[in-house]
């Protein structure tokens, strides 16, 4: 798995690619907190993940808790449906700020 980070708009957008699993659940949330804790905008894009399991929603939810405790925004974007599946099933598209577009977005950040 790699992580790719950028920033726009003050925003600063992380892209995991392949699979977010236990073996790779550790490096992800390496990325995710290091843009958490330097950032109080971060979205995280899913539309180069095909695959997500419990270790990573939890890397997912930390970062929300984290991120609302600061009171800074985590929005997660760009979710192919088998992922956004995934969400929808542990009831995390309740919890956490999911949309289309990182387009879409941007109006939580504001």
């Amino acid at each position: 798995m790699e992580i790719k980070t950028s920033d726009e708009d003050g925003i600063t957008i992380i892209t995991p690619t392949g699979r977010v699993d236990t073996s790779t659940a550790k490096a992800f949330e390496d990325g995710v907190m290091k843009a958490v804790d330097t950032n109080n905008k971060v979205a995280i894009r899913f539309n180069e993940i095909d695959y997500i399991s419990s270790a990573g929603l939890r890397v997912v939810l930390m970062a929300g808790k984290k991120m609302n405790a600061s009171k800074g925004v985590l929005v997660l974007t760009d979710m192919p449906e088998k992922i956004f599946a995934v969400f929808k099933m542990s009831g995390f598209d309740k919890i956490l700020k999911i949309c289309a577009s990182i387009d879409e977005c941007k109006c939580f950040f504001n």
